[in-house]
């Protein structure tokens, strides 16, 4: 498998994807809407990022809105 292939098929996101969805997490848009649109479950949406990360980033909006 490669880096480009659907999340759905392998768990992997090639960087940019990564990025953009960390840019989705941090402009309020909610994990379980993303893994919508992406076509996978809340749960491999969960382990396709560090553990904890879209915490941190909704805890980080919290404190600067």
């Amino acid at each position: 498998m490669n880096d480009r292939e659907t999340p759905g098929t392998s768990g992997h996101l090639d960087p940019t994807a990564r990025l953009l969805i960390l840019q989705l997490l941090h402009q309020g848009v909610k994990q379980g809407h993303i893994a919508t649109m992406l076509g996978v479950s809340d749960a491999t949406m969960s382990r396709m990022l560090p553990k904890g990360l879209a915490a941190a980033i909704r805890a980080e909006r919290k404190g600067t809105s």
